[in-house]
């Protein structure tokens, strides 16, 4: 938001620097982005008039021109401007003024300077040399600037003769989006105001439209619409406007395109009310609010075409629409140079719905930005006034024809009951009843019969405790005296969830891990690109942009994203994510609960989906699961490798997968080499976490360990065979996959499964004889099952 300091000083006289300004507001309001001095990119640079030119002897290009730049001083400067003629402003830059050279690069110093031999001591400028391409445009690159004004004198300061010499404060809007009233020079002003204890000069009165006539407007949506206004006006022009309009639009960088458009800008930058002018001979009666029709087509003042929906809230006449609500106005409605007769519109629209027809279209004007903030339902007679006052200043015969003033029951005067040691208490300080009244009669916020009564402006008031907020904030936050709170402190107990998060985020990372942190959102071209299903997907009623459009119904999306913007810097990329998701169920509506992803990325790796198995028995260790299975299915996503993917079973539920990303996915993300995963859903197997584990005594004798390898059918699980080694001796401490040897020429449908057996006793250390017999018993009971001893 920006705001011109010369307009703030015709309302605050006796205002500050505008650098102590831009501090208060820091202070007591909100912060101040910049401070930009128009005139600094001017300095040395002058209003001349070109009192001779001649050829140059060296160069048929050039010219030789005598400039006045003030009353006794005249300079010899060489040029080679295309347009160069006797009598004619130009912009001079003097020595040591800064231009740039044919508008690019860096900034070059003028210097007295010889041209083909004869002395140079300043530049006639073009406009792209002094950053004014965009506002005085040149036909040709030798064109200089051309500003000749007869009554402008030679050597005035070029910021002076094209009104650039303010000083303009850019401030967030983000800490005022609840403050309607500061998107606004008198907002501001008002502030200012109050927080240094200056008078606010600022009054108009309202104009008496008690004799006028209807001027026909039908709101058939009157629960969203709240209040329109429209007042026909004739005996108008188009003209240039005045000084005091074109301040004020100057410092939001608004192009003038004469007064009767103008004028709609003024209200929305001066006051904060936005509103618009019809030509009113472009209408055909009467003037309806309404929903648009589907499929309705609208042209715009920006010379876009519209597709409308019946969400969309339009102005219409009765030839179709001519304007989008609160948003922009129809071209062919505009005022022009012909225009004499005008409907001057100021209105208050629905936030949420003006909101969602910008983002729907992809629309953003000024506005629309303060229609957002929800202004006040009392501004509109006000804005409306403004214009009309400021016409009459202009056009003395000048004629209001009619008005109409739709609108619903309008909110009532905020009363707040007085309690000045409440808020004296809520704030921690101690503030007397004169110092709050003085405070908030410069906010506009006077005593009445024991009670504060809130100007219609401030629609953000409405408690005790805003009242506090505002006497805190503008007697200053600072000079509250920090003190230490008095409040009962309990033990915190942390559930399972939390838990569970926290162990696992710490455990991962402490491996080499990286915690990932993404959006939410989705959409279904992501994930196509995953094989997904999109039927399931919980789209967004208000979406933030057509790439985040849905509620993701997976982490593997974006970790897949992850992964492809990643890869070149890394060889191999070990992520992991646990936060939640969300699905929508026909029965249940939409559901949403945590899921723990760990995705392991290498460039090669023949046995990733066995080093992803190793991982999960680490993680379900550390949450103290105690004992899961794993299950081979064809039951499993669309977006698992077909042979390398098993459901996690606990308790007899599947509550995850462990498992290979399919090639096509892979392909889809140009991703090279081989992605694992884990897929746990946490709250789902919540209750198997942090089981207190049974006790074992730890033996004091060495353990004996031995390997065997089995070669068995493909489709065999070596879960099996690793849970039949298990049950065959009690002294049988741990048998762990090491080794998967696979192929077609030696090992035709089959595979080599290789494990290590641990063995030990309580009570004993075992020898040969023992361990011998455990082999032979492990063989047997295997070979039972037609699996064979390699």
């Amino acid at each position: 938001m920006k705001v011109s300091y010369k307009v703030l000083k015709k309302y605050v006289p006796q205002i500050k620097w505008v650098k102590e300004v831009g501090y208060d507001l820091v202070m007591h309001t909100a912060e101040v982005e910049a401070i930009e001095y128009q005139a600094a990119q001017f300095e040395h640079i002058v209003y001349g008039k070109i009192l001779e030119v001649q050829p140059h002897e060296n160069a048929d290009s050039l010219k030789v021109c005598i400039v006045d730049v003030w009353e006794k001083e005249s300079l010899q400067i060489v040029c080679g401007g295309s347009n160069l003629t006797l009598w004619q402003g130009v912009a001079i830059a003097k020595i040591w003024a800064s231009v740039l050279w044919h508008g690019q690069g860096d900034p070059v110093i003028m210097k007295k300077t010889s041209i083909r031999g004869v002395e140079s001591y300043g530049m006639i400028c073009a406009s792209e040399e002094i950053g004014l391409e965009n506002e005085y445009p040149a036909n040709n690159e030798k064109e200089i600037l051309d500003i000749t004004d007869w009554d402008v004198k030679p050597g005035t300061p070029l910021a002076e003769v094209l009104w650039k010499d303010d000083t303009i404060l850019e401030i967030d809007n983000k800490a005022i989006n609840h403050r309607p009233d500061l998107f606004s020079h008198i907002g501001i002003a008002r502030e200012i105001a109050a927080i240094s204890g200056e008078n606010f000069d600022y009054t108009y009165s309202l104009i008496n439209t008690s004799k006028l006539s209807d001027a026909g407007v039908q709101n058939l949506i009157p629960e969203v619409v709240r209040r329109y206004m429209a007042c026909y006006v004739s005996g108008v022009k188009n003209i240039t406007s005045p000084t005091h309009l074109l301040e004020v639009l100057q410092s939001h960088d608004i192009t003038s395109k004469g007064v009767l458009v103008d004028i709609s800008n003024y209200s929305l930058y001066l006051y904060g009310q936005p509103a618009h002018c019809f030509d009113a001979d472009a209408l055909v009666w009467n003037i309806h609010i309404r929903y648009a029709e589907d499929g309705e087509i609208f042209t715009a003042l920006n010379d876009k075409n519209y597709t409308l929906s019946p969400e969309d809230i339009v102005i219409a006449d009765d030839s179709g629409v001519i304007a989008l609500w609160g948003i922009i106005g129809w071209k062919h409605s505009a005022v022009n140079e012909e225009t004499t007769r005008i409907i001057i519109e100021s209105a208050h629209f629905d936030q949420s719905v003006v909101r969602k027809t910008g983002k729907r279209l992809g629309i953003r004007t000024d506005a629309l930005n303060i229609f957002e903030k929800n202004i006040s339902l009392h501004l509109q007679p006000h804005g409306l006034s403004l214009i009309v006052s400021e016409l009459q200043k202009l056009f003395p015969d000048m004629k209001l024809e009619a008005i109409s003033d739709v609108h619903t029951h309008l909110p009532e005067t905020v009363y707040i009951p007085e309690n000045i040691p409440y808020i004296s208490s809520l704030i921690g300080a101690t503030y007397s009843d004169g110092e709050v009244y003085s405070i908030l009669e410069r906010l506009g916020i006077i005593w009445e019969k024991w009670m504060f009564v809130v100007p219609h402006w401030r629609t953000d008031i409405t408690t005790l405790a805003d009242i506090a907020e505002e006497v805190a904030r503008i007697s200053g936050y600072n000079t509250v005296e920090t003190t230490v709170p008095r409040i009962q402190l309990w033990a915190v107990s942390q559930t399972s969830l939390y838990k569970a998060k926290r162990d696992i985020r710490n455990f991962l990372t402490a491996r080499g891990y990286y915690e990932m942190y993404t959006y939410s959102f989705v959409n279904e071209e992501l994930m196509q690109r995953c094989l997904g299903d999109t039927e399931s997907l919980v789209w967004l009623k208000n979406i933030l942009s057509e790439e985040l459009s849905h509620m993701r119904p997976s982490l593997l999306p974006n970790l897949l994203s992850s992964v492809e913007s990643n890869m070149r810097d890394f060889e191999d990329l070990k992520l992991f994510e646990c936060e939640k998701v969300f699905r929508r169920d026909d029965e249940e509506g939409v559901l949403e609960h945590y899921e723990l992803w760990v995705l392991i990325h290498k460039k090669s790796s023949e046995n990733l989906y066995y080093t992803t198995v190793a991982e999960l028995d680490d993680i379900t260790s550390k949450l103290q699961v105690p004992k899961y299975d794993l299950k081979q299915t064809q039951n499993f996503p669309s977006f698992a490798h077909t042979w390398r993917v098993s459901e996690i079973i606990v308790r007899g539920k599947i509550v995850g997968y462990v498992w290979e990303i399919h090639p096509q996915v892979l392909e889809n993300f140009s991703i090279t080499g081989r992605c694992g995963f884990i897929t746990l859903d946490i709250q789902g197997i919540i209750d198997a976490f942090y089981q207190i584990p049974a006790y074992k005594e730890i033996s004091s004798f060495q353990a004996n360990s031995f390997d065997l390898t089995f070669v068995v059918p493909k489709d065999i699980s070596w879960k099996k065979i690793q849970d039949t080694i298990w049950k065959t001796d009690s002294l049988i401490q741990k048998v762990e996959l090491f080794d998967i040897y696979e192929s077609e020429e030696k090992l035709p449908w089959k595979r080599a499964l290789s494990f290590t057996v641990i063995i030990q006793s309580l009570t004993e250390t075992l020898d040969d004889s023992v361990k011998n017999k455990i082999i032979a018993a492990i063989i047997s009971r295997v070979e039972k099952a037609w699996w064979k001893l390699r």
